[in-house]
């Protein structure tokens, strides 16, 4: 009684817990303005084909990338044995999805409002009647058309999304896409599920036969949410300002020289020269009015100035004086829509911080120091401000300060979460959080969701330089929030540091842009976005049955009924426990010698040849005398070597010169970047004279570097995918280390995937082998896991060498480690238990 007690309540508290966020998982397409061999492709069963016999159905979430001109391509196909084939594609003179059954548009067609097709997830179900051959189209569970065709007669099926490398059937032309929770029924019963939940890696796992789908070219949005991206980063001259215009979602940051653009889509800061420069003060703000659509420089000090932007002329209307520094760092600002007025809170100088509030109306270029009432705002910078939907009440977050604003009496972090009525000029404390056990502060800007009632913001330590950002969402009614995604790593120095936050809805991205000053003569900017959409990105929700009340009434009820039958059982259960009589049972067990824990048994392998170059393992470079010369390639050209490297050993198609610029020296004018790419390719043959003979040349606009005599482990990893019989080689090679593990180029990931990919395929072909050594097998095991580090069937094969070997310890060592790994890059318990892994793991041929 006690069991279903318990079990009827935590279902009735987990049905309950609305609460929590929606993850964010699926995968990205690789589509346009990209070369083919590097777009996204997702096929399903790429060994054996999918059998059916009556009736099946395939159904997908689908959403659009925005910003793209076309939206044209296969979404998915579906090709039988007889070569007969099933497409959905997307029609850009229509602007609809068409089906397609072999060479004739079906005439099912259909369209979806922009909104819901950029912004939201839209559920597209494919019914398949082999008996009667028939297809019906449904989209969020309503039915589109139901059409006959003969070409519905297929039973052994291939089924493809985007690029399609299948024999007869090859295509390139895919939308801008992303696809997650593909599913497949037969006869109405769930056979496969592909949630395409991953993090990283080219195979996908349905979570019901474990069937592996090959992923080419791979952008996986689960990572996308929770890491961020280097999206740009620069110097430029002097200080700078940064603003945003929310409708264009453009960000601006100004210099003494120039106004720089970035746009979440375009992912490149694009500049425009001022046609007469101006001293940008220290610590002066800029502001987006999106009133006059007019980027507005603020300037705090005793006397408040404004400087307006002219777009036309390219040049600011008012000039700020020389060498002049704010009194108002880290103040918060923003633009109210509510009365078209600039605000500032807080801010800190001359050792002393800030609670005043002011407020600047452009039409009249008046600055005013306004009077408030409420509650007590302590006076504090390094606060995070936003406004609500109506733009008429500002949210400010935490801060440091001191309650008399004097920096010598006890400064300290603030953990408050305040409300400004922008009408009444009141101040509200909602809460205060507990100060944690590591102080921490907020980066400027606070993204308000008032239908969730709840918010995102950036903090970080402001105790070290070397601090980092993190990522938090918290309530705008209790003093809870949560961390999520990882940190990104932040440089403070206090006022020579700051980072602001923007939310780009359209873009479904979160954009943040760190600031920081070397000296008084430059400073150095880095945009970084993250996949972020708490509005969008899901199946839009069918109008409830009941009213809100009425439900939320029913669930109170059940959880008092719940609480009742736990109290009860547990009452019955401690009667029944007293009149028990204890009787020891005798449990007949055999004894035997204890095993210990012994690290799995390894080959003694002859060292291999000494090569110049290592790829494998950490990166390291010798030059003829055998001396070390890694530290001699500094980081630049570093990767200016791998991009020529690989883009002619691997890609064979080489480089051009607007791509090497592209990665290496993002905006820059196209005559500094080809100095500056002019420079280093000097540098580097200087360096490679002392390795070895080499060929740098340029054919066809394109650069190649042919390494001659210069050895590299990647020639070595070539021969040996190239010779089958050398797979023992390959696993050792791979036994050293993945390929450039410590290296994180964005650039880089495709060749990362390809060098995995390609090694798993080989290596685990010979696992099949049943003259293989359990030495043997772990070997290739562990060269397959320094691919993937969670393969599962690696995982398997490595557990029966070990028990055949008698190391059971060490096999469930094994396990542990895996099923650890899992939970960290997954956040879910890996569902086997180790039982029914060594039940497979005998199994396995």
């Amino acid at each position: 009684m006690l069991r279903h007690a318990v079990l009827l309540l935590t279902l009735l508290l987990l049905s309950v817990n609305h609460c929590k966020a929606q993850e964010v998982y699926g995968l990205e397409f690789a589509s346009k303005d990209i070369s083919q061999e590097d777009r996204t492709s997702l096929d399903l069963f790429p060994n054996k084909p999918l059998s059916v016999k009556d009736a099946y159905s395939l159904s997908f979430d689908l959403s659009f990338q925005p910003f793209f001109k076309s939206n044209f391509g296969y979404i998915v196909r579906i090709i039988d044995e007889t070569d007969q084939n099933i497409d959905l594609i997307y029609n850009m003179h229509k602007q609809a999805f068409d089906l397609v059954t072999g060479n004739t548009f079906s005439g099912i067609s259909f369209k979806r409002p922009k909104d819901s097709l950029f912004h939201h997830w839209n559920n597209i179900t494919l019914d398949f009647d082999i008996q009667t051959h028939s297809i019906a189209l449904r989209i969020n569970k309503q039915l589109i058309g139901r059409i006959n065709s003969q070409i519905v007669k297929g039973t052994a099926i291939s089924i493809s999304f985007g690029a399609s490398y299948r024999r007869n059937f090859k295509s390139f032309d895919l939308p801008p896409m992303r696809i997650k929770d593909i599913r497949i029924r037969k006869n109405g019963t769930l056979k496969y599920h592909w949630p395409l939940n991953e993090l990283q890696g080219t195979i996908a796992y349905d979570k019901i036969a474990r069937q592996a789908a090959a992923v080419k070219n791979p952008m996986w949005m689960k990572a996308a949410s929770n890491n961020w991206e280097l999206t740009d980063s620069m110097k430029i001259n002097g200080y700078a300002a940064i603003a945003m215009d929310p409708q264009t979602e453009t960000i601006y940051i100004t210099s003494p020289d120039s106004i720089y653009q970035f746009t979440p889509h375009k992912r490149t800061i694009y500049s425009q020269t001022l046609q007469t420069p101006q001293y940008t003060p220290a610590g002066a703000r800029a502001v987006f009015d999106p009133i006059k659509q007019q980027l507005v420089h603020v300037f705090l000090q005793n006397k408040h100035q404004t400087s307006n932007y002219d777009s036309s002329t390219k040049s600011w209307n008012k000039p700020f004086e020389n060498n002049a520094v704010t009194t108002y760092w880290h103040s918060s600002i923003f633009f109210s829509p509510f009365d078209s007025a600039i605000y500032t809170f807080g801010g800190y100088g001359d050792f002393n911080y800030k609670n005043e509030v002011h407020r600047f109306v452009p039409n009249s270029d008046q600055w005013e120091k306004l009077k408030t009432s409420g509650d007590t705002f302590i006076p504090r910078y390094l606060s995070a401000a936003g406004l609500n939907k109506a733009g008429d009440s500002a949210y400010l977050l935490g801060g440091y300060g001191s309650i008399t604003g004097d920096q010598l009496l006890n400064p300290h972090p603030l953990y408050d979460l305040m409300v400004y009525d922008l009408k009444r000029r009141t101040f509200k404390t909602i809460y205060k959080i507990t100060p944690p056990e590591e102080p921490f502060v907020f980066a400027n800007n606070l993204v308000v969701n008032t239908d969730k009632q709840e918010y995102y913001a950036l903090s970080f330590p402001n105790d070290r330089m070397r601090s980092s950002l993190q990522l938090v969402r918290g309530s705008l009614k209790e003093p809870i929030f949560t961390t999520i995604a990882a940190p990104l790593p932040y440089k403070y120095y206090d006022i020579k540091s700051s980072a602001y936050l923007f939310y780009c809805p359209q873009n479904d991205k979160l954009i943040c842009v760190t600031t920081y000053c070397p000296d008084e003569k430059s400073t150095i900017i880095k945009v970084h976005s993250i996949l972020f959409s708490p509005y969008g990105l899901a199946v839009p929700m069918e109008d409830p049955l009941f009213p809100n009340y009425v439900i939320r009434l029913f669930w109170a009820l059940a959880i008092g009924f719940g609480i009742f039958l736990l109290l009860t059982a547990i009452s019955v259960i401690h009667k029944k426990r007293a009149k028990a009589v204890v009787t020891p049972i005798h449990i007949p067990i055999s004894i035997t010698d204890k095993e210990p824990i012994r690290p799995p048994v390894k080959i003694d392998i002859l060292p291999g040849t000494q090569v110049n170059c290592r790829l494998f393992g950490s990166f390291n470079v010798t030059d003829q005398e055998k001396n070390d010369i890694t530290k001699s390639f500094t980081p630049l050209l570093k990767e200016l070597f791998l991009l020529l490297y690989l883009h002619t050993e691997i890609g064979n198609t080489g480089i051009s010169s607007e791509k090497i610029n592209e990665i290496l020296w993002p905006g820059r004018a196209a005559k500094d970047a080809k100095n500056n790419r002019s420079v280093n390719i000097v540098k580097l043959r200087s360096l490679l004279d002392k390795i070895g003979s080499y060929n740098l040349c340029k054919e066809n606009e394109r650069w190649f570097l042919h390494l001659e005599s210069i050895t590299t482990d990647l020639k070595e990893y070539q021969q040996f995918i190239n010779n089958k019989s050398n797979f023992m080689s390959l696993a050792l090679l791979l036994n050293k280390g993945g390929f450039l593990p410590e290296i994180e180029y964005q650039w880089l990931d495709k060749f990362k995937a390809t060098v995995a990919s390609d090694s798993i395929n080989e290596l685990f072909s010979h696992l099949q082998d049943p003259g293989l050594s359990p030495e043997e097998a772990i070997i290739i095991c562990d060269g397959i896991l320094q691919s993937d580090t969670l393969y599962e069937e690696a995982i398997y094969h490595k557990c029966k060498a070990l028990i055949s070997m008698r190391q059971h310890a060490s096999a469930k060592k094994v396990y542990t480690d895996f099923t650890k790994a899992y939970e960290q890059l997954y956040g879910e318990t890996f569902e086997k238990p180790y039982s029914e892994v060594i039940d497979q793991s005998i199994a396995a041929p």
